[in-house]
């Protein structure tokens, strides 16, 4: 009796599967039909029937996004599949970093076998990063088994994880002569050694052209030697022999990634279920899922597909129309939309779009959004402003802004062609588009506020297209870096904040809360006005953390850091912002932990301790971690900051331009400030005197209007030499008022140096320094300390230049003996 269908796995194969119950990552790496898929579900299967937990994933796309609904669908209904749907997939350190702790807190207490199929299809290296820095983190009960025809970790990588990776290939799972031998008995083939011989030889062990050639004997008794495609082979073996109904069934069953029996007796259109059942039987190419679903092998699916592309238009369209149908009714509307648009049904389309008002979006999907709407006809366009309204949505979040607008259109005219609309409906329609469009009025409060208090007249409840766990800073540490538009605007800024918000916050249930008091906090610090800010400050904190808005919450925290400078007191919330040792759950947002980064980096660099400032912050090569485009200016004001306090001058000026060019699409004044001033005090340090002071005369011309002398305070070390020839010339209210707080938060600089500092720093001091240094903080002159230990006066200079700069006493000042007696009177 033939059992052609029948798997085999030879006892080599399965010795070697059994290594895979150690391995953290299993690499399984070959051509296709090689049986990779089969070999890892004979496995898993094995494991299963142990009462091991066993989690499988298939690629169909070359998406990040799509790569990562995967991975949040196979660890559904665990604590850890939900805390990842508050994710997104890492894109940079910080990302990983948070998503890896989600593993280690949540993984389940059990060996768990995570299986992802057909990583060649994917083309996101932010995929495979997340897949790497997982293996390399090795958790002790999570087995990966990754599957792919081409490579998926670099010789490098491999080199990195060492025995954590166990790899398959090609020449592993290849029948060899003897297997071929087993294998032909076990299927109830009698052939000769010479047949056996030449199909070993011209198979080379592939399994599926073994398979096709098994299939081939039993009906033509003859091999396909000399073919020269494995699709031809497929056409000729599978396809062609097949009766008129089984050959359009299997054509259907080729074109969705998975289906049903069911799904494809929908879409053929008649009763078939014993067509379909035959054709499971007999054809191993038709896989079944741990899901209950089916699949065709690639080689069958691109087979099917070719010849499917060859049936007259109209049929395509029915049969495609068929299945997106069956996707709607199944309410899996996402998947139902390419379908139904493939068929022209665009009733369909957007009835399932309706559906979808937290709609994702797959990848393709972008591709066609705008298409859908200009090939609809508009009389089924104007009964779905709805759906209108959702695409119009996706729109702004995919930065399609021209095509928005022209949207914006046909939805007005949606709302007035549809009679069937009450009033109440309509309104909210209505207001729904008013809170879209108040996006297209970032960065003017007034213009935003504007949309947003009609929204709130119109709709008769909360709109779908705003939610409260949004970040409303777009990761950005400093309110005023976004919203402060221009020169002589700081104080009608804070009011119309402080205007604005309220009726925001009723139509958002409190989204930004704290961000009023926060902003009249933050001009306050700017204009130096330490003493003034506290309570408002405190006001922000306090309405931030009652709404649970930890966007505003960091952003208080990074005025206090600021401020504190100025009173010597050391913050400890920048040492465990560093450490990411804060108050955030690791569910939360990954882009605050860059703010996080953006506050501790630019403390740091304010106290002159540039060893604890985070990388990315000032890494040229393009791989910086992500925040939303409107947060990019303050970034990057950060990121000079950070180059100051590393002495980078050269590369400051170089990426300059560039910075002060994202500044002018929002128009962040604020932020063209601070570079204006880091750019002068690059030149300061650079030597180059014009270049400066051609700088700073801008920043102060910029900075007198509204007194905003922050910036230049913040800069002293470098600049104060160019700030007291300026404090008697055109800008001299400005250069004084900066010098003066300048000197402030040297002397807090000083105080936190001395306390926090002064034991690790003497610590570091040579026997000799040490002694150099006593003395000078005994106020020896440099004559009497050389005189004393028989050395040159030049030297002893040269000594204590040493010593201040292991002590972080700022070069510049000119009472440096006096913090240097601090020193050794705190330590």
């Amino acid at each position: 009796m033939k059992r052609l269908n029948n798997l085999y796995y030879s006892k080599r194969i399965k010795e070697l599967l059994a290594e895979l119950q150690t391995a953290g990552t299993t690499l399984v790496v070959a051509p296709m039909g090689y049986g990779k898929t089969l070999a890892v579900q004979y496995f898993l299967q094995e494991q299963e029937r142990c009462g091991k937990k066993v989690l499988r994933q298939s690629i169909y796309g070359a998406g990040a996004e799509a790569f990562w609904q995967g991975v949040c669908h196979s660890w559904q209904n665990t604590e850890l599949g939900a805390a990842l749907l508050q994710q997104s997939l890492p894109a940079d350190a910080n990302a990983k970093t948070l998503v890896l702790e989600l593993f280690r807190q949540l993984l389940p207490q059990e060996p768990v076998y995570w299986f992802i199929d057909d990583l060649h299809l994917l083309e996101s290296s932010e995929a495979i990063d997340f897949l790497f820095a997982l293996s390399k983190a090795g958790f002790a009960d999570l087995h990966l088994l990754l599957v792919s025809r081409g490579q998926i970790f670099d010789g490098s990588r491999l080199l990195e994880l060492g025995r954590k990776v166990f790899c398959l290939d090609k020449h592993d799972l290849a029948l060899q002569r003897d297997e071929l031998a087993e294998y032909s008995s076990r299927c109830g083939l009698q052939l000769t050694a010479q047949q056996l011989d030449a199909l070993h030889e011209a198979c080379e062990g592939w399994f599926s052209v073994t398979y096709l050639n098994f299939l081939n004997y039993d009906r033509y008794q003859r091999f396909c030697l000399d073919t020269g495609s494995v699709y031809e082979m497929i056409a000729n073996v599978l396809l062609r022999p097949l009766p008129s109904e089984q050959q359009r069934l299997l054509l259907l069953m080729g074109q969705p990634e998975e289906f049903t029996p069911e799904q494809v007796a929908y879409a053929y259109g008649t009763s078939c279920r014993e067509s379909v059942g035959r054709l499971l039987e007999c054809n191993a190419f038709i896989i079944r899922l741990a899901n209950g679903r089916l699949r065709c092998h690639h080689m069958l699916k691109q087979a099917t597909r070719h010849a499917f592309g060859l049936l007259p238009e109209a049929e395509q369209q029915m049969y495609f129309r068929r299945l997106g149908q069956w996707y709607a009714q199944q309410k899996e509307y996402e998947e139902a939309l390419d379908w139904l648009y493939r068929g022209r049904d665009f009733d369909g389309l957007l009835a399932a779009v309706q559906q979808l008002r937290d709609w994702s979006m797959h990848p393709q999907h972008r591709q066609h959004l705008f298409d859908w709407l200009c090939e609809c006809p508009p009389e089924i366009l104007w009964q779905y402003p709805q759906a209108v309204l959702i695409i119009m949505r996706r729109m702004f979040s995919l930065n399609m802004v021209p095509e928005m607008l022209q949207v914006k259109e046909w939805y007005v005219t949606a709302l007035e062609r549809n009679t069937a609309l009450s009033q109440r409906e309509r309104d909210n329609y209505y207001g729904e588009l008013e809170v879209i469009l108040s996006f297209l009025a970032f960065n003017s409060i007034t213009g935003m506020s504007e949309h947003h208090r009609r929204a709130y007249k119109l709709l008769s409840g909360a709109p779908q297209t705003l939610s409260k766990q949004g970040i409303w800073t777009f990761g950005a540490p400093s309110v005023l870096g976004l919203y402060l538009r221009t020169g002589c605007s700081l104080r009608q800024t804070v009011e119309d904040m402080q205007e604005c918000m309220p009726p925001y916050y009723l139509l958002s249930g409190w989204h930004g809360a704290g961000a009023a008091e926060l902003t009249e906090a933050e001009a306050l610090l700017l204009q130096g006005r330490i003493d003034e800010m506290d309570m408002t400050l405190q006001k922000a904190y306090y309405q931030a953390e009652k709404h649970g808005q930890e966007c505003i919450t960091i952003c208080c925290d990074f005025l206090e850091m600021q401020r504190n400078l100025f009173r010597g007191v050391y913050s400890s919330k920048a040492e465990a912002y560093s450490r990411h040792q804060w108050q955030l759950q690791p569910w939360k947002q990954s882009m605050l932990l860059n703010s996080a980064d953006m506050c501790a980096g630019f403390y740091y660099a304010l106290l002159g301790k540039p060893e604890y400032i985070p990388s990315w912050l000032t890494d040229g090569n393009g791989q910086q971690p992500s925040v939303l485009y409107p947060a990019r200016p303050c970034r990057n004001y950060i990121s000079a900051q950070c180059l100051l306090a590393q002495g980078q001058y050269t590369e400051l000026l170089v990426r300059w331009s560039d910075w002060e060019q994202e500044c002018r699409p929002y128009s962040n004044f604020l932020c063209l400030l601070y570079l204006q001033v880091q750019r002068a005090a690059a030149f300061a340090g650079r030597g180059d005197v014009t270049s400066c002071r051609a700088s700073l005369k801008q920043a102060l011309a910029m900075a007198e209007a509204d007194k905003l002398v922050l910036p230049l305070a913040q800069n002293i070390a470098l600049l104060r030499p160019y700030l007291e020839q300026e404090a008697q010339g055109e800008y001299s209210a400005a250069a004084a008022a900066a010098l003066h707080l300048g000197q402030q938060m040297e002397a807090g600089r000083g105080q936190i140096m001395s306390a926090r500092f002064a034991e690790a720093g003497l610590q570091e001091l040579t026997e000799q320094e040490l002694q150099i240094a006593q003395l000078a903080a005994a106020r020896h002159t440099n004559r009497e300390i050389a005189q004393r230990l028989s050395l040159s006066e030049g030297t002893i200079k040269q000594y204590l230049n040493k010593i201040f700069a292991k002590l972080q006493i700022d070069a510049a000042a000119k009472n440096k003996r006096h913090q240097l007696e601090r020193f050794f009177s705190n330590s």
